[in-house]
């Protein structure tokens, strides 16, 4: 739900006159919205209580399926709402096909206008499940800590109570965030056990309804089952992408994490720094609590919580006042003397079966990025890159290299952070400074010498050939990683990328729909689907993935770029050049390029409202003339009256066997459409095959 506005005066042009019909209550303000509708306080006409009655728009969605699905999930969860006190409870469904809308009437949230609604500053609530330490039964607030709903009818406003509101004002206690996540995760096994899932799982969908923290914007939730499309919000996504019972934990860990430290989710798994500084109770208190949240946040499922109970356990487990760390440790002694095939029969054989434990220790599972660090400080550092480059935080990229960087230092051998930082060289060249072939090639030669083996120096090594045109042993050394580990999304979209480049797009979708199952939110592997459809010259298809990766990160140029491409491709001029535009502001690196890149964008635009595409290249041409950056060649292909031209710049810059710099595009030959024109031409036939691309445009024979 959006941050509410000040309510109306009743009767007033935005109350009563705007408000959609909902049989038996009173729409008396709008207090939210949403994506898709939004949030009214209404008065119950038989019985005159408050409720909050959200109207979900038909025209707000694409098309019917979405408006469906988000109608039959409400009623799922409405026949579950009103069976755990941490649910939000609703109490009429309804919809409109005339007007176009259906409408759900739920509880009201306590409003943040009145003092007492501060959790802060109530007795603290306890889960349904908790025991005080008395031990008598739950315990919570009275009625009289919490304002009468009847007090807001006479506001001027309603802000909702949630837990994004209360961290506007920094970091929760530790014991107040426990009494949070306890509730919070009850409410999610409930949902769970109905076969149901949240989505979206973050501080503003958190709200308090009589003190008590319940899980908001229900319209998310839906069928376990249902994977039909991505919704979430970036930072509590898994990098599994969202739709399932592991994904509504992970989320709650982010929350649990912001609300405990005060510091951003993409800042995970980063502690305040100048928490030894705090009393030592609370700290210890807070890193039995990161115990908790490490496990939920987890990047792989294997190491996160199997199910929502597990989590709840080792909460239940803290708030009675017991180790969880210590637990742990146990636990993993019991494993060891079962492996060890130890009967336990009171302290002595736990004594012995502790001893054994501690002189062999349990060898962990391989990790497929490389074995981990003995030196714990090298470790956390690599962990918290690997962190930010898994979940592409790409604004923090900088920070992951850093990361990986002190890592190293501290472990020369460590081969992790040197797996990361090949990875940032892939991802998003446009975000690192230096040439990312370069610091390939290094990473390439440094994981060939520790983890010949690894999936990853497969990538590396495949990458650097790709970029050397040895295309065949390119080709050897991706599939030779995927083999490695079937699992490796990157070794997958590596040799997606070098299929799109070798005019094999069929093939590429296949290994780029094996990468998007492994990480379905990872902007870009849509855009290399898009690159894949653009290369197959079915341009319609290639759009819509560029859509798909531009709405998971508004912020990288290339998708920007990559649809302008195609949709000038498609003869959707005026978009395109926006596309451009837009790119090209994302790309500046300070004011002084802004402008220089506004003012060739203004001048290639004024081109072509004078004489179309011919004048848009010609003025092209008069600034490659003067900014060698820019290939000629692949300005003038554009011009049928340079084509030949066009073609002596292409094959002068294949003989001269460059791959950096503005001899680049050579490796797109077959991607882009305006050298179709000229591809039965020996000149062009003749750089193919100087290239190296004769050689794998065709599939292998098996």
């Amino acid at each position: 739900m959006d941050q509410a506005r000040p309510i109306p005066a009743p009767g007033s042009a935005a109350g009563l006159e705007s408000a959609p019909a909902v049989p038996d209550y009173e729409l008396l303000r709008q207090i939210g919205r949403g994506s898709y509708g939004e949030v009214w306080l209404a008065r119950s006409k038989a019985t005159g209580a408050l409720r909050a009655a959200k109207i979900v728009w038909r025209h707000k969605f694409e098309d019917e399926r979405p408006f469906q699905r988000e109608f039959e999930g409400i009623q799922k969860f409405e026949r579950i709402s009103r069976g755990h006190p941490s649910q939000l409870a609703l109490f009429h469904i309804g919809r409109n096909d005339a007007e176009g809308y259906f409408y759900y009437v739920m509880e009201l949230a306590d409003s943040l206008e009145n003092p007492k609604s501060e959790v802060r500053n109530s007795k603290q609530i306890r889960s349904p499940k908790s025991k005080t330490p008395g031990g008598g039964g739950a315990v919570g607030p009275s009625e009289s800590d919490f304002p009468s709903a009847l007090g807001i009818a006479t506001s001027d406003s309603h802000t909702p109570h949630t837990l994004r509101a209360e961290l506007d004002g920094g970091r929760l206690p530790t014991s107040r965030v426990l009494e949070i996540g306890l509730a919070l995760t009850e409410a999610l096994g409930h949902l769970h056990q109905h076969g149901l899932v949240h989505r979206d799982v973050k501080p503003s969908n958190v709200i308090f309804v009589n003190g008590r923290p319940k899980l908001a914007d229900i319209g998310l939730v839906t069928d376990a089952s249902d994977r039909c499309s991505i919704v979430g919000t970036e930072g509590y996504l898994p990098p599994e992408g969202p739709g399932t019972p592991q994904a509504d934990i992970f989320a709650l860990g982010k929350v649990l994490y912001e609300a405990s430290t005060g510091m951003d989710r993409r800042r995970f798994p980063d502690l305040p720094a100048d928490m030894k500084e705090w009393p030592k109770p609370e700290s210890k208190l807070a890193l039995e609590l990161n115990e908790i949240i490490v496990v939920a946040c987890a990047s792989e499922l294997s190491g996160r919580y199997h199910d929502i109970e597990a989590m709840l356990a080792d909460l239940q487990l803290l708030h009675a006042g017991k180790s969880v760390k210590r637990n742990r440790v146990w636990q993993s002694y019991w494993a060891a003397s079962r492996r060890a095939g130890i009967a336990l029969a009171g302290l002595g054989a736990i004594a012995t079966a502790v001893a054994l434990f501690l002189r062999a220790p349990v060898t962990p599972a391989p990790n497929p990025d490389g074995p981990e660090s003995t030196n714990l400080l090298a470790q956390a550092d690599c962990n918290r890159g690997m962190a930010i480059i898994r979940n592409d935080e790409y604004d923090r990229f900088g920070a992951a290299y850093t990361d990986f960087t002190n890592a190293i230092a501290k472990d020369p051998n460590f081969v992790r952070p040197r797996v990361g930082l090949l990875e940032m060289a892939i991802r998003d060249t446009s975000r690192l400074g230096g040439s990312p072939q370069d610091e390939r090639r290094k990473l390439a030669k440094e994981l060939e010498h520790l983890a010949p083996d690894l999936p990853a120096t497969c990538v590396a090594q495949a990458m650097i050939s790709f970029f050397d045109w040895k295309f065949e042993a390119a080709e050897d050394f991706a599939l030779k990683g995927i083999a490695a580990n079937p699992k490796y999304e990157m070794g997958h979209t590596v040799y997606g990328y070098m299929l799109v480049c070798w005019g094999r797009p069929d093939e590429a979708i296949l290994q780029v729909t094996n990468s998007l199952k492994l990480a379905p939110t990872k902007a870009i592997i849509y855009r290399l689907t898009g690159d894949a459809y653009y290369a197959k010259r079915d341009f319609t298809n290639a759009v819509e993935w560029y859509d798909k990766a531009i709405g998971l990160d508004r912020h990288a140029q290339r998708s920007f770029w990559s649809r302008g491409r195609a949709l000038w491709a498609n003869q959707d001029y005026a978009k395109a050049l926006n596309d451009f535009e837009e790119a090209n502001r994302l790309s500046a690196r300070n004011e002084s390029e802004r402008t220089a890149l506004k003012k060739r964008d203004d001048d290639l635009r004024m081109a072509f409202n004078r004489n179309g595409e011919p004048g848009y290249w010609e003025q092209w041409q008069r600034y490659a003339e003067t900014n060698p950056s820019v290939p000629m060649a692949l300005v003038l292909i554009h011009s049928p009256a340079k084509r030949k031209e066009a073609l002596d710049l292409l094959k002068k810059a294949a003989d001269s066997g460059s791959f950096q710099g503005r001899e680049s595009y050579l490796n797109y030959l077959l991607v882009e459409p305006a050298w179709d024109s000229v591809r039965n031409d020996t000149t062009f036939k003749d750089v193919l095959q100087t290239i190296g691309f004769t050689k794998v445009m065709h599939p292998r024979k098996k």
